[in-house]
């Protein structure tokens, strides 16, 4: 038997291409599939779920997408925006995966990254982790990653940006 590594993203702020399935709360789900299927199948198996569109920059999200990411955040103004990686989380989901099919950790990660109002990451802060390599691996990931700095009252500033995941593996027959 061999282990399927998953990614659950549950956002504050999931790979080819695949915005499918509703769950029972009515929002799509986004699902990132693996480049190439398991041998004795031709079925791309998902490797990350998530409630936000993994291939759109934050001004591509949909006004639903912007308000369920600002409601991630207290306080924030009719001017306020949240930082977001500049091209998307396509990039960080698919290191995330490729992270998880090495590792093959089990449990939640809780981290954020201080974004400054140049949208650079200026620190990690690690809430929670199932393992200690993958919190040091996925800080130096978020660290790494540019974004869309956050704007108060419409003009750039320091602001943290959250990223939640459970990962899993799947027995596979």
């Amino acid at each position: 038997m061999r282990l399927v590594p998953i990614l659950n993203l549950a956002l504050a702020a999931v790979l080819p291409l695949s915005a499918s399935a509703q769950p029972a709360d009515g929002r799509p789900e986004y699902k990132l599939k693996a480049d190439a299927p398991r041998t004795g199948t031709n079925i791309l198996h998902d490797l990350i779920v998530s409630p936000l569109p993994y291939n759109k920059t934050y001004a591509q999200l949909s006004p639903d997408d912007k308000r369920m990411l600002r409601g991630l955040y207290e306080h924030m103004g009719p001017d306020d925006e949240p930082p977001f990686p500049l091209r998307g989380y396509k990039t960080i989901f698919k290191a995330l995966s490729e992270i998880q099919g090495k590792m093959l950790v089990v449990g939640e990660l809780d981290i954020a990254v201080m974004v400054d109002a140049n949208g650079e990451g200026s620190s990690v802060t690690i809430y929670k982790a199932p393992d200690p390599e993958i919190a040091r691996v996925v800080a130096t990931l978020m660290m790494l990653e540019k974004y869309k700095p956050a704007l108060c009252s419409g003009k750039p500033c320091e602001q943290a940006f959250p990223l939640r995941a459970h990962f899993s593996v799947t027995p596979r027959p």
